[in-house]
């Protein structure tokens, strides 16, 4: 009960914190977590957190967001090929923040910016999946769950495939990638309930990703609005508590959080949670409690 107390007052601290200050700290704090691994985007977060943490004007400051932009901007430029989807999407926020310190009502431009990048996160994603036949067979969740060590538990739980079998195709593929041939063939053999849990997941996958994109697309819908935030946060903790993609995570709570109108202090609340879960899970996953691997 005490900590329940400590845990909603806190939340109301948070709240009713300015929240244009709040939504730039918690985007630092991304990206001092997840900044790209080069010093021309790593060099001005260090600058501008240096800063932008200890004062509140110079959170609001328009030329260390600008570094920050730029440095970003040039590291995704550089090597688009290699840049994880999530990283122009924190990119493009970062740009966000920096154009909101060029207007007097900061917090109203971020607000447009967070819904908007939400909406079109998700109206690709779904372009994406749905005109590509590999994601509707199944074959690319089938894929990832022979090869991605993130989801290894699931094999184990639900089709069976043991950690052992699960190491030797990644270590197969590992082969392929150091010494590519266009005449090798792996076969990644498959437990025969694999191809259901596959499709199982996919069009849970799109389902939720579809609840989503309908809810924040129709801003007339007072139902709709009401419900909005519950898809996106059920999206979070589904998929990101399971696979901890942390900062894909984190940027769509920032993302969650900036769209809110002010007093909505559960859904606040929740997305806050969210973030912490995605930490958690990032460091004891599902499959260390499976397995009870729970070593420092």
């Amino acid at each position: 009960m005490v900590i329940w107390k400590k845990a909603t007052s806190l939340v109301a601290f948070l709240e009713a914190y300015p929240r244009d200050i709040l939504l730039y700290r918690l985007t630092l704090l991304l990206l001092v977590f997840y900044h790209p691994p080069s010093w021309v985007a790593e060099v001005p977060i260090r600058i501008a957190v240096l800063f932008m943490f200890f004062s509140r004007k110079l959170s609001r400051n328009r030329w260390l967001w600008l570094i920050v932009f730029v440095g970003f901007s040039i590291y995704t430029a550089r090597y688009w090929y290699n840049v994880d989807n999530h990283k122009y999407l924190i990119n493009y926020w970062v740009g966000a923040c920096f154009i909101s310190t060029l207007f007097k009502d900061r917090l109203q431009v971020l607000k447009i910016n967070a819904h908007l990048l939400i909406v079109l996160t998700f109206l690709f994603a779904l372009f994406w999946k749905l005109t590509s036949p590999d994601f509707l067979s199944g074959d690319f969740m089938q894929y990832h769950l022979l090869t991605d060590s993130r989801m290894q538990y699931i094999n184990t739980a639900l089709v069976g495939i043991t950690p052992e079998q699960f190491l030797d195709k990644r270590l197969l593929l590992q082969f392929l990638s150091i010494s590519p041939n266009l005449e090798t063939k792996v076969t990644l053999d498959s437990a025969p309930r694999l191809h259901l849990v596959a499709l199982l997941f996919t069009y849970i996958t799109l389902a939720i990703e579809m609840a989503v994109l309908f809810t924040f697309s129709l801003k007339k819908s007072p139902l709709l609005q009401q419900v909005k935030d519950y898809t996106l946060l059920l999206f979070i903790f589904a998929l990101y508590s399971v696979i901890p993609v942390t900062g894909f995570g984190f940027i769509l709570s920032i993302l969650g959080i900036a769209q809110l109108e002010q007093g909505e202090k559960k859904k606040f609340g929740l997305y806050f949670l969210a973030i912490i879960v995605m930490q958690l899970a990032s460091r004891l996953s599902i499959l260390d409690i499976v397995s009870r691997d729970l070593s420092i």
